[in-house]
């Protein structure tokens, strides 16, 4: 008899929009059933969905198999928009300090399309780091594409006020994030332009005769 051949192996599916934010943060859509195995080989200790939409039962069993904490903060959190906001505040700050604290990483996040919610916290996630503003919107139309982007999404990353989240211990923070970063570091290019011109006219010889 002629050998069996070998059973095919799986084909592995990356979810749609799935990148690397940093070491130890992923965001992709939702995955769907035949994406799922992907999820396996990051090691995943955390999973945040960012909106209302109930998840498939195969990522829930994925998780619960995997001993992944399976964090939807989008239905304990979600309340009515009630302004221009497209996500609310409290969203973004329990999603940030999850993001900022090692104990939960890896860390994936997820919304249906991988575009608003998460573009919402991974923008407001640089600013916190001291990206320029240009930078961020590069990143975020990156996985909206040319249609998909939204000005209230924007509007929301530039305003954000990182002074609103509770920082982990310092030796909880990953790290690849400085709580020096932001606007600490415009107040000491500010001290040191002062400084060189109190230098200046301390070295100018004839600064005393023209007093």
């Amino acid at each position: 008899m002629p050998p069996t051949p070998p059973a095919p192996s799986q084909l592995i599916v990356l979810p749609i929009r799935f990148s690397v934010v940093e070491v130890g943060l992923y965001r992709c859509a939702s995955p769907t059933a035949s994406q799922i195995p992907y999820l396996s080989t990051l090691g995943l200790k955390t999973i945040i969905s960012l909106t209302p939409e109930h998840p498939i039962k195969p990522l829930l069993t994925f998780a619960k198999e995997k001993g992944i904490k399976f964090m939807h903060i989008g239905t304990t959190l979600w309340r009515p928009l009630s302004d221009w906001k497209p996500i609310r505040d409290e969203i973004v700050k329990s999603a940030l300090e999850m993001i900022l604290d090692m104990r939960y990483h890896p860390i994936l996040l997820i919304d249906p399309l991988g575009i608003h919610h998460t573009g919402c916290v991974v923008g407001a996630l640089r600013m916190m780091q001291g990206w320029n503003f240009a930078s961020i919107l590069v990143e975020y139309r990156a996985h909206s594409g040319p249609s998909k982007h939204r000005l209230s999404d924007e509007q929301y990353i530039e305003m954000f006020d990182p002074d609103t989240i509770n920082i982990p211990p310092l030796e909880c923070l990953p790290c690849w994030f400085s709580p020096e970063s932001g606007s600490d570091v415009s107040e000491d290019e500010e001290m040191t332009e002062e400084e060189i011109v109190s230098s200046e006219s301390e070295q100018d010889p004839d600064s005393e005769e023209k007093m």
